[in-house]
């Protein structure tokens, strides 16, 4: 159990001073907290493997608009009165109450890891990869996150020591890992290349590396986890948060990228994420030499709802993992299914009548 106040990285050392983890991370680690992360059923890049928080989330408690106490921290595996009314808080972001604790699912720390990236021909084959590896590698499969060849670029550029994985282009990069416990450890690095060598026969990938140490493994996720770095200091964009059936994913974005260019000249659409788990991060770049705030505003909006046009068409969400806050209010409204919203709306209504729970947000 820890306090809703608890900084995520300083969870992780805990974890790790007591032989565990807890499997969820992402790049703003050294400032989320563990109420924030509850308050908007955080994801990251474990989700394939872990889920987002509320799979995490074994018990709860917070302060109520009337100033109660939801007191649900103690963990039971089998608890059947009534509504799991934690799942209600958890993703409600501070408009149904305020998360003062929770208690969280750790699991055992990783014995060894295995850390791959791939060089593909198209997104359409990183979603065949995946299957192979969930098929050869099951759990063990921790993490499973894809770029294009522009967002490597892109980080290369903005990282001068840097270097690339693979020799040659690729259309597509694909960064794989696998994570065991200490019974499984000695033989980890076979299966990969087991895994590995059945994917090249099988025609889904045109080169890989896999990294040979810790620094090497570390070298390549700080490719994937500059990507939006990179991309703020190359210029302004409009970044979109969705998901998609995971099936869909790649007849997704191989019908988005052409059309929001095509529909917005001049801009530059990039797609990556965890296709894991159908969550992609939809990036539109402005033209060069436009102004950031001004061209946000306008046409940056107008691409943003033919984003979610295209999302609602494919039957996905236009926020995967950040929440709806302010900024996507009047797009849920819009896009929304009525029903769900009119059963948010009471909800809202039943346990906070005031309007005092975090007003403005979400509904």
């Amino acid at each position: 159990m820890c306090e809703a106040g608890v900084i995520l990285e300083t969870l992780h050392h805990a974890a790790d001073d007591a032989g565990l983890r807890f499997p969820l991370s992402l790049g703003g680690k050294g400032s989320a907290t563990v109420g924030g992360l509850v308050a908007t059923n955080a994801g990251g890049t474990q989700v394939l493997r872990h889920g987002s928080m509320r799979a995490l989330v074994l018990g709860l408690e917070a302060v109520l608009p009337d100033g109660s106490v939801f007191d649900a921290l103690t963990p039971l595996k089998k608890d059947n009165r009534g509504f799991d009314l934690k799942q209600l808080l958890i993703g409600s972001e501070g408009t149904l109450g305020i998360v003062t604790a929770a208690t969280l699912k750790l699991e055992p720390a990783v014995a060894a890891r295995s850390v791959v990236w791939a060089g593909l021909e198209s997104i359409a084959a990183a979603r065949e990869l995946l299957l192979h590896c969930q098929a050869a590698e099951g759990d063990a499969l921790e993490g499973f996150e894809v770029m294009p060849d522009h967002c490597l670029a892109n980080v290369l550029r903005f990282l001068p020591d840097a270097r690339a994985p693979l020799t040659g282009p690729h259309a597509w990069h694909a960064l794989i890992e696998l994570d065991t416990g200490a019974t499984d450890a000695d033989g980890l690095a076979a299966r990969a290349e087991a895994m590995l060598t059945g994917a090249f026969e099988a025609g889904l990938i045109e080169d890989a590396a896999i990294a040979q140490n810790e620094a090497q493994a570390e070298a390549f996720w700080q490719l994937r986890e500059m990507i939006a770095p990179a991309e703020r200091a190359a210029g302004p964009a409009v970044q979109h948060d969705v998901s998609v059936p995971l099936a869909s994913v790649p007849d997704f974005v191989d019908e988005a990228v052409p059309a929001v260019e095509a529909a917005f000249p001049h801009t530059r659409a990039v797609a990556f994420g965890h296709l894991g788990d159908g969550n992609v991060h939809f990036h539109v770049i402005a033209p060069p030499g436009v102004g950031g705030p001004a061209w946000q505003e306008g046409e940056g909006k107008a691409i943003s709802r033919f984003v979610h046009d295209l999302v609602a068409k494919w039957r996905g969400s236009i926020s995967a993992e950040h929440g709806i806050g302010q900024l996507k209010r009047d797009e849920l409204r819009r896009l929304g299914d009525p029903v769900a919203l009119a059963l948010m709306g009471k909800v809202k209504a039943a346990l906070d009548p005031l309007g005092i729970m975090n007003p403005g947000k979400l509904l």
